[in-house]
């Protein structure tokens, strides 16, 4: 007879990291869909099924708990960021790319709804948390004024467009078409996707030289 299959257990690090993942997940859908009042540690704990202060004991308070979701969110852009840059061959397709990665996220996953909603709240009530927003969007900021410079020297960007004010421009208009999404689910998100990355690309692009005498007509 054959012998009967035997079934691995998680170990301990396994079922941490999977009970994290868990209420992750739970804190992201309660915020997303109820907003960030709703989502108590207690009530984070009971959504993923575990004992109500397993939150707690997790993220200690609800700032650790946003802090942990927004390092989930990046983790997560970091993973796919990392697979497009594989078929990325410059600094512009690295930009369009990041915006593209965010445009697709703000459909398609409750994560970044979460953060957009976490930073709405922040804001209004001038949370802590807001400071770690505000550190998070300097870093996409150095990052995409980073490879404007790159793609200046390469001759793909404009010489003339500033590093810093359009890296803030691009990210500015991310964080609007995200939270627009807030305000109107019913947002035609590709529509607007496609706008976004086609302005983006505009406002970066060198002058050509029918532009050149177009401007000097």
């Amino acid at each position: 007879m054959p012998e009967p299959l035997k079934i691995r257990r998680q170990t301990q690090v396994e079922r941490r990291a999977e009970s994290e993942q868990r209420l992750l997940a739970a804190a992201a859908e309660l915020i997303a869909a109820e907003g960030f009042a709703a989502a108590s540690l207690e009530r984070v704990g009971a959504v993923a099924g575990y004992s109500r202060g397993l939150a707690s004991q997790k993220f200690g308070s609800k700032d650790g708990l946003v802090t942990a979701v927004i390092a989930a969110v990046i983790d997560r852009n970091t993973q796919i960021m990392s697979a497009r840059h594989v078929r990325s061959v410059s600094p512009l397709d690295d930009i369009i790319a990041y915006a593209d990665v965010i445009l697709l996220q703000i459909e398609a996953d409750v994560f970044i709804r979460a953060y957009w909603v976490m930073m709405a709240s922040a804001i209004a009530n001038r949370l802590p948390t807001q400071a770690v927003f505000l550190a998070e969007h300097d870093k996409v900021k150095q990052r995409l004024s980073g490879l404007i410079v790159q793609g200046q020297a390469s001759g793909e960007i404009d010489p003339a467009v500033d590093p810093d004010a359009a890296a803030l421009s691009i990210g500015s208009t991310l964080l609007g078409i995200g939270i627009e999404c807030l305000l109107d689910p019913a947002l035609d998100i590709p529509r607007v996707r496609a706008a976004a990355l086609a302005t983006i690309s505009r406002t970066l692009a060198p002058v050509t030289p029918n532009q050149q005498k177009e401007v000097h007509a």
